[in-house]
């Protein structure tokens, strides 16, 4: 039995350690050019909790296409769900799609 605990408690540490870790620096996946500076604010907006109430972590953000000026991205959250944002270097941050399960 304290052998299961054990085994827990350390599965648990790492988990949090491992989620801890992608909050600061989740993974950006980016295949086309921006302008610079624009990456730069996607990696910053991407960091941290979804909110105060919702506690997803970032995991990974994928960048989809630049459009006259705007560039759009998804960004995915642990345990599950994602969000639609995009970015202008004028205008700031927008979500493009709240919160789903995909």
């Amino acid at each position: 039995m304290k052998k299961k605990v054990f085994i827990v408690a350390i599965v648990t540490v790492i988990l949090v350690l491992g989620l801890s870790m992608f909050t600061s620096n989740p993974i950006v996946s980016c295949n086309i050019e921006l302008p610079e500076g624009y990456l730069e604010a996607i990696e910053k907006q991407s960091e941290g909790l979804y909110s105060n109430k919702i506690p997803l972590v970032p995991i990974y953000t994928t960048v989809y296409s630049f459009i006259d000026g705007k560039v759009f991205y998804t960004i995915h959250y642990f345990p599950i769900g994602t969000v639609g944002m995009s970015y202008t270097a004028y205008d700031g941050y927008n979500i493009e799609k709240p919160l789903t399960n995909q």
